[in-house]
């Protein structure tokens, strides 16, 4: 069933494809007439109708728009009415809670060339999330058509979003407001950035420059605070690094876990309202009780150190390149070394006399660890490291380098961060020895 669709009313400028499996970044697999399709919007086991968005040296990148037969049983049969346009999410078709297994079998193919690790990750739990979980975003504002939203996908064109499913049932209702007021304040392009607290009582927001605006942000820009009462308590100009300068009201809100996590606007947090709870205690119980020194090379405001705090009173080394984060770490964890302004590599660079007998924790972005890093950790040897990444190619690579120098993976788990999308975090133990 790879062939043409003999069918004569089909679209002619479609193919019918029998859809294989799933591989990295989220795409399906269907081979058809000596070519490799690579498909958005499809699902295994599905026959799709698709059409062609790329075609490389025998690579086609493609997405399903029609789904013939063998609906997929993690596929949603009532997608987010912005699906097809919104950049916001590249899997409105799958349900989060059964999809859950999808994003497994991604994960595990995306590092199939270390078979080991992808057999662990096959095997592994995933820890499940609702929808409407962000409660931080990054929208955009076009003042020439009007619109707030996200990017269109490969576009720069800005989608209207009034029925988000991933966004926060705050942010949802505050969307018109929102753009009322940017309407009247704003006439170039920016970024605004929404932060809330965990229950949605509080909210703060700031405008951004944008990739297309300008890099100078005007402070007629930002709304009247009468202009947004009851939407939010604090609205903000941040510069590309985050740092805040002009504005009004609150300018952070308070993640209430067993250890509260002040979070200003402009810094980094675990995007997912339902789950940081669930995690910061998966953390914790993952260290244990043993007040061994540790230290949180990818600090951010410090919810990683904090658990491990929680789990025992431990001499704490947070490194963080933002000084907005490095801040808010500093408070947050009053009793910690906090090298803000300083990335893990030149830390470890310059640090001496390490000892073996350490907890690191690691929270790199999505291009996970640099070789340096890597070979820092490796010649350092901490006894225990605690990884959170969000992306498995990376996490595969830098597991298996220190798999190579020494170290157990003792303890894995996925965690279903970002529904309606194919990302997954992956929390690890490695352990020396």
């Amino acid at each position: 069933m790879t062939g043409p669709d003999p069918d004569a009313n089909a679209n002619p400028s479609a193919t019918r494809l029998l859809v294989g499996k799933l591989v990295g970044g989220g795409r399906a697999l269907a081979p058809h007439d000596g070519e490799t399709w690579l498909l958005k919007g499809a699902l295994p086991g599905e026959v799709v109708e698709a059409q062609v968005e790329r075609r490389r040296a025998g690579i086609v990148e493609g997405t399903a728009h029609t789904i013939i037969d063998g609906h997929h049983p993690s596929r949603d049969l009532q997608q987010c009415p912005h699906s097809g346009q919104c950049g916001g999410c590249d899997w409105p078709h799958v349900s989060p809670t059964p999809g859950a297994e999808l994003k497994t079998a991604a994960a595990a193919e995306a590092i199939r060339g270390a078979p080991d690790l992808a057999a662990r990750l096959r095997s592994a739990t995933i820890h499940t999330s609702p929808p409407a979980y962000r409660l931080r975003a990054r929208l955009h504002w076009d003042p020439a058509n009007d619109r707030l939203g996200f990017y269109e996908f490969g576009s720069w064109r800005v989608v209207a979003i009034p029925s988000c499913r991933i966004v926060s049932p705050r942010l949802v209702r505050s969307l018109s407001a929102l753009g009322r007021a940017l309407r009247r304040t704003c006439p170039a392009p920016v970024d605004l950035e929404w932060l809330e607290d965990l229950d949605g009582a509080q909210a703060v927001a700031g405008l951004r420059p944008a990739a297309r605006g300008p890099q100078r942000l005007e402070p007629a820009w930002i709304p009247e605070a009468d202009d947004l009462d009851g939407v939010v308590d604090g609205f903000h100009l941040l510069s590309r690094s985050g740092e805040r300068s002009l504005g009004w009201g609150a300018t952070s809100v308070c993640m209430e876990l067993p250890i509260p996590i002040s979070v200003p606007i402009g810094s980094f947090f675990q995007v997912n309202r339902h789950l940081a709870g669930w995690l910061f205690d998966r953390v914790g119980k993952m260290i244990g009780p043993r007040p061994v020194a540790t230290w949180d090379l990818h600090a951010g405001v410090g919810f990683l150190a904090a658990a491990a705090q929680h789990a025992a009173a431990r001499r704490l080394q947070l490194v963080e390149p933002s000084e907005v984060s490095g801040r808010a770490a500093r408070k947050n964890l009053p009793s910690a070394r906090v090298a803000s302004g300083w990335t893990a590599e030149a830390y470890l660079g310059q640090a001496r006399d390490l000892p073996r007998k350490a907890l690191v924790l690691t929270d790199p972005p999505r291009a996970g660890m640099t070789p340096e890093l890597r070979q820092q950790l490796a010649d350092w040897h901490p006894e225990r490291i605690v990884m959170l990444a969000c992306d498995p190619a990376t996490w595969g690579r830098d597991a298996q380098v220190l798999i190579g120098s020494g170290y157990r993976l003792t303890h894995i788990v996925l965690v279903h961060l970002f529904p309606s999308t194919h990302h997954v975090e992956i929390l690890a133990l490695m352990e020396s020895g």
